[in-house]
C-alpha cells in the first residue's frame, strides 16, 4: 500500500474514532524539513460552548500557538499537516493505536498496537451544562440520527442536540406555575423530521410526568411515515403523526400548540388553530415573514427606516410578530416574545409563547376593543392593508 493509501487509512481510523466517542489524542511528528520551526503538533477533543470541537497546538521552536477545529476542517488539516509538514503520526484511541510512518521516497507503513490508555480524556475546557434531555434510554435519538449504537451524540449533530435542549428549556420556563391537567392533549403543528417533537413528548411525560396526547401535523408523508414508525418502536404510545397542512386539520381541542420554523402564514395559522381550539398554552417560533412586506409602506421620516431591503425586512418581521403578540393578548393570552438563539451556526429566531390568563372559554370570540385599535394605529401607520392572522380571526367569527 502507497503512503497516499496509508494515509488516507489512518485518517478514516481517527475519523471512526471520533463518531464512535473512543478518541484520545493525536501527534504528528518528524519534521519533513529541517529548517521549518514548527517541531510538532499535538490534537486533542475540547468542549467549546457544547460543541466538541479539536484543539490543534502547533508547537514551534520559541512558541505553541492553539487553533480549534470542527471535525471536517480538523481532518483537512491533518491531511495538509502530513503531506506538507511531517512524516510520522500517532493516534490514540481507547481500543487501539495506530502509528504512521511516511517516508520522502513515497513508502509508509501503517502500524497498529495496543492502546496505551483506555481512559477517555477529560475535556473540561468548557464546564458540562446539565441536559433535560439526556443522552439515557433515549431510543428515538438513536432512531432519529442523533446518537450513535454507543448512546452518543454524534459529532456532526452536536449543535441539534444542544438546539433541542436549548427548545426544551424555554418550555419548561415557560410552563413553571402553570396548572396543566395530568392528561395533556398537545399538537405541534409542522413538525418535520420530528426532532423536537419526540423530545416535547419525552420531556412532558418522563419530567412532567404527564399522560399526554400528541400529534404532529406534517405535509411530507415520507416523514409521516417514519415519525409513525419511531414512535412505535419507542413505545411513545400517545404520540402520533397526522398527513395534512396546518390550515387543514382537524384536531379535537387541546391544551398545549406548538409550531416552530413554521413558513410566513403558516405561523399565523397555527396560532388561528391554538386560539380557536382552546389552547392554553402557545409556542410559536416564525420565520419567512412575507405577507407583512409585500404592503409595508412608510412615510415622512420613517421612511429612512425602509429605504434599505435588508432593513424593510427586518421592520417587517418585526411588524408581523408584534401584531401577533398584540392578537393573542387580545384573545385573552399573556404573551412574551424572546430571541432563541440554538447556536452560532444557527440564525437567531424569536419565540412568541403564550399563556391564556382566563378560562372562560368564550372569553377568545371577543377581542379586547383597545388592543385591536392599537392594532389598527400601528397597521395605519405602516399602511400595512392586512395581517393574515386578524383576517382569519374576522372571516370565521
Amino acid at each position: 500500500m502507497n503512503s497516499s493509501a496509508h494515509t488516507i487509512e489512518f485518517i478514516n481510523r481517527f475519523e471512526q474514532s471520533m463518531a464512535q466517542a473512543l478518541f484520545i489524542k493525536l501527534t504528528l511528528s518528524n519534521k519533513r524539513t529541517v529548517a521549518s520551526e514548527l517541531n510538532n503538533v499535538y490534537v486533542k477533543p475540547v468542549l467549546l460552548r457544547e460543541l466538541t470541537m479539536l484543539s490543534f497546538t502547533y508547537r514551534y521552536k520559541t512558541k505553541d500557538i492553539t487553533k480549534n477545529f470542527e471535525l471536517r476542517e480538523a481532518i483537512s488539516e491533518i491531511q495538509r499537516l502530513l503531506s506538507e509538514d511531517f512524516t510520522q503520526g500517532y493516534l490514540a484511541t481507547t481500543i487501539n493505536d495506530y502509528q504512521l510512518l511516511l517516508n520522502r521516497k513515497g513508502n509508509s507503513t501503517l502500524l497498529q498496537k495496543p492502546p496505551a490508555s483506555t481512559t477517555s480524556p477529560s475535556m473540561k475546557h468548557d464546564k458540562v451544562k446539565e441536559r433535560i434531555i439526556e443522552t439515557g434510554n433515549t431510543s428515538w435519538m438513536s432512531a432519529l440520527g442523533i446518537m450513535n449504537k454507543e448512546g452518543v451524540v454524534k459529532t456532526d449533530m452536536q449543535d441539534k442536540y444542544k438546539q433541542i435542549n436549548k427548545y426544551i428549556e424555554i418550555v419548561d420556563g415557560i410552563l413553571k406555575g402553570i396548572n396543566l391537567p395530568d392528561n395533556l392533549r398537545v399538537a405541534d403543528m409542522g413538525s418535520g423530521k420530528g426532532y423536537l417533537t419526540f423530545a416535547m413528548y419525552d420531556y412532558l411525560t418522563s419530567k412532567q410526568n404527564k399522560q399526554v396526547v400528541m400529534t404532529g401535523i406534517e405535509l411530507r408523508r415520507e416523514l409521516v411515515e417514519k415519525c409513525n414508525q419511531v414512535a412505535v418502536a419507542s413505545k411513545f404510545t400517545g404520540l402520533s403523526f397526522q398527513e395534512g397542512t396546518i390550515e387543514k386539520a382537524s384536531l379535537p381541542e387541546i391544551d398545549m400548540l406548538i409550531a416552530l420554523h413554521a413558513c410566513d402564514t403558516a405561523t399565523d395559522e397555527a396560532i388561528y388553530k391554538g386560539i380557536r381550539l382552546g389552547a392554553r398554552v402557545i409556542v410559536c417560533s416564525p420565520c419567512c415573514h412575507k405577507q407583512v412586506r409585500k404592503s409595508l409602506e412608510t412615510r415622512g421620516a420613517l421612511a429612512e427606516i425602509t429605504q434599505y431591503g435588508i432593513l424593510a425586512e427586518r421592520q417587517a418581521e418585526i411588524l408581523t410578530d408584534t401584531i401577533r403578540a398584540l392578537i393573542l393578548e387580545a384573545h385573552g393570552y399573556r404573551t412574551n416574545v424572546a430571541e432563541f438563539v440554538a447556536t452560532e451556526h444557527t440564525p437567531k429566531n424569536l419565540i412568541i409563547s403564550a399563556v391564556k390568563k382566563k378560562l372562560n372559554p368564550e372569553y377568545h370570540s371577543f377581542p379586547d376593543p383597545d388592543i385591536m385599535k392599537n392594532i389598527e394605529e400601528l397597521k395605519n401607520q405602516f399602511s400595512i392593508r392586512s395581517h393574515y392572522l386578524q383576517d382569519l380571526l374576522q372571516k370565521k367569527d
